[in-house]
């Protein structure tokens, strides 16, 4: 999720380069999306619930996401909630009203980089929590990647379509053959799957000046990706 939110991040500044501006309020709603998803993800009082989890919806994804933001400083989370709130009501309003004033009614008031930049840090933060909880308590020849988690994953139902994505059970499968143990986002995430996963959107490279996530270094603007 903080891969995806990067690669939409790019894509905003692709976008506000290009003058496709009816793209900014997606880009900037979805971003902050992904990211309170993958907070979700790692707050310990959260369920799997056979895969469940992965369907949270947008609204329980803000509110249980700040409800945890809370737990350390209210007041950042109430503001951030807000701001939350406004990208989701700034992308409906584009996607289901078509203003004929385009985006003149769309604010700019927030600082989206350090509004992700908090999310991402937030999510590192509970998964070093849970990697410690294990440390301390789990036996760690108990752990094991479930071949249902791996296709749960994988594999997404959408209005009667199936998508399979290759690359991610190929990376889950790796993940059970060689992890030990879970480990927090900041060790987890390697090189090769920033490039990989990122690269995919990159543009064709014969088109006429492709879309591209630039260099490595342009992809550190939310989370130190390796």
């Amino acid at each position: 999720m903080i891969l995806n939110a990067t690669v939409l991040l790019n894509s905003l500044e692709f976008a506000r380069q290009s003058g496709l501006r009816s793209a900014n309020p997606y880009f900037e709603y979805y971003a902050a999306l992904s990211l309170l998803r993958g907070l979700v993800y790692t707050i310990p009082t959260e369920q799997w619930n056979a895969g469940g989890l992965m369907a949270i919806s947008h609204s329980r994804a803000i509110n249980v996401a700040f409800d945890w933001v809370a737990k350390f400083d209210k007041d950042l989370a109430a503001g951030m909630k807000m701001t939350a709130l406004q990208l989701k009501a700034q992308r409906e309003l584009i996607a289901y009203k078509a203003p004929a004033s385009g985006d003149r009614n769309i604010g700019a008031d927030y600082d989206l980089v350090d509004f992700l930049t908090i999310l991402a840090e937030v999510s590192e933060f509970g998964s070093e929590l849970l990697e410690v909880s294990i440390t301390k308590n789990a036996d760690s020849s108990s752990f094991e990647v479930l071949d249902e988690y791996i296709h749960q994953i994988a594999t997404v139902k959408v209005e009667g379509f199936i998508f399979f994505d290759k690359e991610d059970y190929q990376r889950l499968g790796y993940v059970r053959r060689k992890t030990k143990r879970p480990y927090h986002l900041g060790a987890f995430i390697h090189p090769g799957q920033s490039e990989d996963f990122i690269g995919a959107w990159d543009g064709d490279e014969d088109a006429c000046a492709p879309f591209s996530n630039g260099s490595p270094s342009n992809w550190q603007a939310i989370f130190d990706v390796p």
